[in-house]
């Protein structure tokens, strides 16, 4: 493939050993000397002023019910729109959002939301029942092709008996509804055709401007039920994590969000920087497989792959002990977690080498295989380095192409054309049904291109079992299937980190990637 801006391809990054432990040993350094960066004096906004807030990379759409990327959950997503419910990070519980209320019949297939009164769209019209109605219809169609349909495939009919009120009928029970719900971002179906252009949301920010590759802006909305503090929001197009921290130091940055490890030991000893974190396994960082392109079909060649990868390096070197080695998506403190599970396929050259072999790849036959990995990223192009390096120490033939992010995005998932990509996921800590109903894991539609025979059924089972016992049962089963076909490489868990200043403190982070901006007051 021809390179270009976007793309960037790094298979001349064939590093030795020793380049490579030097590459690692640069981030080490970085934690070692973090004490010396000195911050200067920061502008101090009023309240009523502005957020700016560097990210790493931009989104690809305004359309709120078209997006799982992390940047666009963290900016529009969390501002501009709202869903019903709002997956409270402390309890794990749903919070009334537009939903001020709900009750569920006796079997447990209807579900009645009272809406609350006095919500108004950005542009003055009120919202109604009708507004969610057409939002999980929408989400539901196939020509729409929203990657949250999964999340919504138990609803068989949804109605507006009047204003105020919603009717969920559901086909078979699904106790996690309000975490899927929770992801459920709803839209006005009036201003619909401009959604990618001019969106039109309930929530606290109403959008303002997006200059792709540069900014992303919004603004109070004055008529929300409960207004922000700040003026405003920018969020700033900053690739290289160094020009982020020096946005900090200079002033020009009140907040960093979704950084790394190096970044938030760079920060932890630096006088007023604050280090702004989730609990520790609501993110999982992870390389998808192409399951449907030789050889990567073959499940000896993606279970050599998960014994050629050192978690455990990785997570103490890139991440600094922040991160937790671990090889199964579904974190321990989830209670469908599969007992000593976190541990398999420890890191064995000699494993994975057998392994290739069986299907036939030996030095005389090397494997050769592409892994891409999204520009500003940094931690995931170490993950796809240290495979890399692994993999050609032992006679195959790896490179690596840097993609920018809407490139990569419609080379892993509108056109599916690669090997091996590095991601990251959300793991929905709430409910287990998050995850497998994710763009990452559903059956109808994931990354991988995964689906077995028996996995759907085994997925809709799990998500409407009501009886405790056979509920983390069936979690465990999907696991053990997972662990055995690995469609993914899971690598580790580790906490969503900000950085901020003392006031950046109030930022409300959701464990499903939903964000409240309404308490910060700069």
């Amino acid at each position: 493939m021809t390179a270009s801006n976007s793309e960037q391809p790094l298979g001349g990054l064939v590093l030795n050993r020793a380049q490579f432990l030097r590459l690692l040993g640069g981030a080490a350094a970085l934690g070692a000397t973090s004490g010396s960066l000195g911050f200067a004096s920061r502008a101090i906004a009023q309240e009523g002023g502005d957020l700016v807030v560097g990210i790493s990379s931009d989104i690809k759409t305004l359309d709120p019910q078209m997006s799982p990327l992390d940047v666009f959950r963290h900016t529009i997503r969390s501002t501009v729109f709202e869903a019903l419910v709002f997956i409270n990070p402390e309890t794990l519980k749903a919070d009334p959002l537009l939903a001020d209320s709900w009750k569920t019949s006796a079997d447990g297939l209807t579900w009645t939301f009272a809406l609350k009164s006095g919500v108004t769209w950005h542009n003055g019209s009120p919202f109604t029942a009708a507004d969610v109605v057409y939002s999980i219809k929408r989400v539901q169609d196939p020509k729409v092709g929203s990657p949250f349909s999964p999340q919504l495939v138990a609803v068989s009919k949804v109605e507006a008996p009047d204003d105020k009120t919603v009717v969920m009928t559901l086909a078979n029970t699904v106790p996690g509804l309000l975490a899927n719900l929770a992801v459920i971002q709803i839209v006005n179906e009036a201003s619909i055709g401009t959604i990618t252009t001019a969106p039109v949301g309930t929530g606290p920010f109403k959008f303002a401007a997006w200059a792709p590759g540069d900014h992303i802006r919004v603004e109070k909305y004055d008529g929300h039920r409960e207004p922000a503090k700040i003026g405003a929001i920018e969020w700033r197009i900053v690739p290289d994590s160094q020009a982020r921290l020096a946005g900090l130091q200079d002033g020009t940055l009140q907040m960093v969000a979704l950084v790394e490890g190096k970044d938030v030991v760079q920060a932890q000893s630096v006088a007023g920087i604050e280090v702004i974190q989730t609990k520790p396994y609501v993110l999982y960082e992870n390389f998808n497989i192409n399951t449907k392109r030789a050889p990567f079909d073959d499940k000896r060649v993606r279970q050599a792959l998960a014994y050629a990868f050192d978690r455990e390096a990785y997570t103490k070197t890139i991440w600094f002990g922040l991160a937790r080695p671990t090889i199964n998506p579904v974190p321990p403190e989830m209670a469908t977690y599969l007992p000593d599970s976190a541990s398999q396929y420890p890191f064995d050259l000699d494993k994975a080498a057998a392994l290739l072999a069986e299907a036939g790849f030996t030095k005389d036959k090397p494997l050769a295989m592409e892994i891409l990995t999204p520009t500003g990223f940094d931690s995931l192009k170490s993950m796809a380095l240290l495979l890399q390096d692994n993999l050609n120490r032992i006679g195959h033939k790896v490179t690596i192409r840097e993609l920018e992010i809407t490139v990569w995005i419609d080379r892993i998932l509108t056109k599916p054309d690669y090997d091996l990509t590095t991601n990251n996921y959300n793991t929905g800590p709430e409910d287990p049904a998050s995850m497998f109903n994710s763009p990452n894991l559903a059956p109808a539609a994931n990354v991988s291109l995964w689906n077995p025979a028996g996995y759907a059924d085994l997925v809709a089972r799990a998500a409407a079992e009501i009886d405790p016992e056979k509920h983390i049962a069936l979690y465990r089963q999907l696991q053990t299937l997972l662990l055995e076909e690995m469609p993914q490489i899971t690598v580790d868990h580790l906490p969503l980190f900000f950085l901020g200043t003392e006031a950046a403190k109030s930022l409300i982070i959701g464990p499903s990637g939903i964000d409240d901006y309404k308490q910060i007051a700069l």
